[in-house]
């Protein structure tokens, strides 16, 4: 049996959630990046022999940072920093993620502030027929917020995994998780999100 949901990972990468990423820094709460990726990590783990869609769609800028336009905040820190460049190790998958590599789409070519951006991503759902979409991983504010955000306005049901996902800080990761999400998805944890998959897939 087929299954028409998909797991959008975003922005797993060593530059971010690696215990020397360079932006570990600008996130307020290091435990909850610590927490995000076990959580993400079981839940991988729990859907790898599923028909669910695992897709990655790691962030990598080019050299000059030339598609931040603006760059403020978060965005500020990464093209400071040097972050996220293309061929830099800190674009690489964390290490906890590999052992799934070969069940994880990698989407590359990811230039903008959502997951869709000169990407095959949307492609790679319709092709397979996804009508739902959960996402997990960094920044909540940034690519998390646009990637649902698209995700919505394409006509895909969202699931914002709040367990899954990290923001640069508490109260960010608050207001975006109980004011911004809501209004375009379903904003839940892995565990229950688990739960709700097994029995679309069942029924």
């Amino acid at each position: 049996m087929t299954s028409n949901h998909a797991l959008i990972l975003i922005g797993f990468q060593n530059d971010y959630f690696a215990p020397s990423g360079v932006l570990r820094g600008v996130m307020e709460n290091e435990d909850r990046n610590d927490r995000v990726v076990s959580r993400t990590v079981a839940l991988v783990k729990s859907l790898v022999d599923s028909k669910i869609a695992i897709i990655g769609a790691p962030i990598v800028f080019t050299d000059d940072y030339k598609e931040l336009r603006q760059a403020d905040g978060i965005l500020a820190a990464i093209k400071a920093s040097g972050a996220l460049r293309d061929g830099q190790d800190g674009t690489r998958t964390i290490d906890e993620l590999l052992e799934f590599s070969d069940r994880i789409i990698e989407i590359p070519g990811k230039r903008g502030l959502n997951a869709f951006s000169n990407t095959t991503l949307a492609r790679e759902l319709i092709s397979r027929d996804i009508t739902d979409v959960a996402i997990a991983g960094a920044a909540t504010s940034i690519w998390i917020d646009s990637t649902g955000r698209t995700a919505y306005e394409m006509g895909f049901r969202v699931s914002m995994l709040v367990d899954c996902i990290s923001a640069r800080t508490d109260m960010e990761q608050d207001i975006f998780c109980s004011k911004v999400f809501p209004t375009y998805a379903t904003v839940t944890d892995s565990v229950t999100y688990l739960q709700h998959v097994d029995q679309a897939v069942d029924n």
